[in-house]
């Protein structure tokens, strides 16, 4: 059997620091870490002009091998204007398939980080899926960058920051992600981003769309983001230390630009 447990939601405060937002005792039987999905919202009135954008972690102290698990929340986008809408993300899970000791008290901890500061701190709990079952799939690696990249104004190629993978064979998830900074009526976050490297196994192109993020009119205006910017089963093999270049390829000038970052999943 399967079973859920949650890692109720606290502030990961109004700046950029790295928070412990609680830990959780895995149930005795358990012997897999199915996945992870955090959730999270602002805890009072938005900020305009402020995009709630997130990174969320897993660790243990007692699970071996269960490093990296850092991952990148897909934004709540910023709006402009004293009255404005938005809207929260569907949920989003990630694969863990980390195996657990039977009768163990394993312990779980989750951390919330904001990329971008926030007048107002928002608020993230994880939810954490279990199973009484060991993994059949390999387990599942997450890696960031610590930093995000700002998109400047124009309708261009933007390089952001590099990742580092050490003791990956094959790369099977990437994530990126747009948050606006001050939106302007009628100017969309629409683009791709592009995940290169010497290191991969062939030449073939990752570039993954980025989900449109559309912008309404005049001066109190919403941009909304309805889901992340993710794909599975890449399946792209990787030497033992792999840095992958990312570029974000912006689509619509912005005036008022924002930020970007991407992430990936590999198996070692």
């Amino acid at each position: 059997m399967t079973s859920y447990s949650q890692i109720p939601p606290v502030s990961v405060g109004a700046g950029v620091a790295r928070t412990s937002l609680g830990t959780n005792n895995k149930p005795s039987e358990s012997q897999n870490l199915i996945e992870f999905t955090p959730w999270y919202a602002e805890s009072g009135a938005f900020t305009a002009s402020q995009s709630v954008f997130l990174a969320a972690e897993i660790s243990s102290v007692s699970v071996k091998d269960i490093l990296p698990k850092r991952v990148i929340t897909p934004p709540i986008m910023a709006g402009l204007g004293a009255t404005f809408a938005t809207l929260t993300p569907i949920l989003q899970a990630y694969e863990c398939n980390t195996p657990l000791e039977s009768g163990s008290n394993d312990i779980i901890e989750a951390f919330g980080q904001a990329q971008v500061a926030n007048t107002v701190a928002p608020i993230m709990g994880v939810e954490l899926h279990y199973s009484n079952s060991p993994p059949v799939k390999p387990q599942m690696y997450y890696e960031k960058p610590d930093n995000e990249t700002a998109m400047g104004t124009a309708a261009t190629s933007v390089s952001g920051n590099t990742i580092t993978i050490n003791g990956g064979t094959m790369l099977q998830v990437l994530m990126a992600e747009f948050a606006a900074a001050t939106p302007t009526a009628s100017q969309h976050y629409v683009g791709s981003f592009q995940f290169n490297s010497s290191n991969f196994e062939n030449s073939q192109d990752l570039d993954i769309a980025i989900q449109p993020k559309s912008v309404g009119l005049s001066t109190l205006t919403s941009s909304l983001n309805p889901k992340a910017s993710i794909r599975f089963n890449v399946g792209m093999g990787m030497k033992p230390t792999t840095t992958i270049n990312t570029v974000a390829v912006i689509a619509d000038a912005l005036t008022g630009g924002g930020n970007f970052i991407g992430g990936v999943g590999y198996n070692k």
